[in-house]
């Protein structure tokens, strides 16, 4: 969905668990958490705080982790 990112809650290098939030994008007048879909590592964050994105953009890279 397209909207405007508040806040980035990861960094990168950051180990993560799945469910874990890492984004919070406005869309429509409503904050939406944004969660990791697998434990791993942050590679890359493509967006900043304040940035407009649209739908299927690429926010956020993860790595798998065992």
């Amino acid at each position: 969905m397209p909207g405007l990112v508040k806040k980035i809650l990861v960094s990168v290098g950051q180990n993560i668990t799945d469910k874990l939030p890492v984004l919070i994008i406005e869309a429509m007048k409503m904050e939406n958490m944004i969660y990791g879909r697998a434990k791993g590592i942050v590679k890359e964050i493509y967006v900043k705080e304040g940035q407009k994105v649209r739908a299927g953009d690429k926010l956020i890279t993860i790595i798998a982790a065992d």
